[in-house]
């Protein structure tokens, strides 16, 4: 069961988890660089790199969730608008029942008041 702040092009989340991934990716990938017998310039150069990488990851993950939040937000206006349409309709029925209810008992009266007067 999805919570209603679950949402992605396909109805499901799991950006959550893809960070998670990423981030553990990215921890895992410098602990590991690290540790590596290497020379201080090599490191450097391979954290620059794995930054870099990375960073542009979270920028794709960025553009991704400003995307389905335009699309989430398009269709709740397309889901409002809907619905503001199907209650404009309901109370555009009872209106017209009202009216004719109305227009009903004006008659009724009026031929009653009307029976009143001949009978004087």
């Amino acid at each position: 069961m999805s919570s209603k702040y679950d949402y992605n092009r396909n109805g499901n989340s799991n950006s959550g988890f893809a960070l998670g991934v990423l981030v553990g990716a990215t921890v895992g990938a410098l602990a590991a660089m690290l540790f590596a017998p290497k020379s201080g310039n090599e490191t450097r150069q391979q954290i620059k790199d794995l930054a870099g990488k990375q960073k542009d990851k979270l920028r794709n993950q960025w553009e991704d969730t400003k995307i389905n939040a335009a699309i989430a937000v398009e269709e709740g206006k397309e889901k409002l608008n809907r619905f503001a349409d199907q209650t404009k309709d309901v109370a555009d029925q009872y209106a017209e029942k009202a009216k004719g209810a109305v227009e009903h008992f004006k008659d009724e009266t009026t031929a009653t008041a009307d029976e009143f007067q001949k009978r004087d």
